[in-house]
C-alpha cells in the first residue's frame, strides 16, 4: 500500500535504523512523518535517494521544519545517512512555526 495509508498504523514502536527508499517528495515525507519519531536516540536514518531533487527537498524540508541539525554523511553519489542525537527532539510545529509539542 501507499506509505501514507500503511505506515501510520504499522505496529512499530521503536527503530534503530530507518532506511528510506521513497524517491518522491510525498512518499519520503510520509515515511519520515510516520517513522522518524520512532527512531531511537543514537539510531540511524539512511536515505537511498538523496541525490534525487524530490527526495532531497523532502529530507531538507523535514529536517529544517523540525530543527534537526545532526550532520548528514554521504554514502555514495545518492545515498546519505545521519545519526539521531540523544538531544535532538522532534518538534511538531504548526504552519505559523509555533511548536505544538515535542516527541523523542
Amino acid at each position: 500500500g501507499w506509505f501514507r495509508d500503511t505506515l501510520p498504523t504499522a505496529p512499530i514502536s521503536q527503530l534503530a535504523v530507518l532506511r528510506l527508499d521513497g524517491d518522491l517528495y510525498e512518499s519520503t515525507m510520509d515515511a519520515l512523518n510516520a517513522l522518524y519519531p520512532k527512531v531511537s536516540p543514537g539510531g540511524f536514518v539512511v536515505v537511498d535517494d538523496y541525490g534525487l531533487p524530490t527526495c532531497r527537498a523532502a529530507i531538507d524540508d523535514f529536517r529544517r521544519a523540525r530543527g534537526i541539525i545532526d550532520p548528514i554523511h554521504r554514502i555514495d553519489w545518492t545515498g546519505v545517512f545521519w545519526q539521531r542525537s540523544a538531544e535532538n527532539m522532534v518538534a511538531i510545529v504548526s504552519p505559523d512555526r509555533t511548536a505544538l509539542h515535542t516527541a523523542s
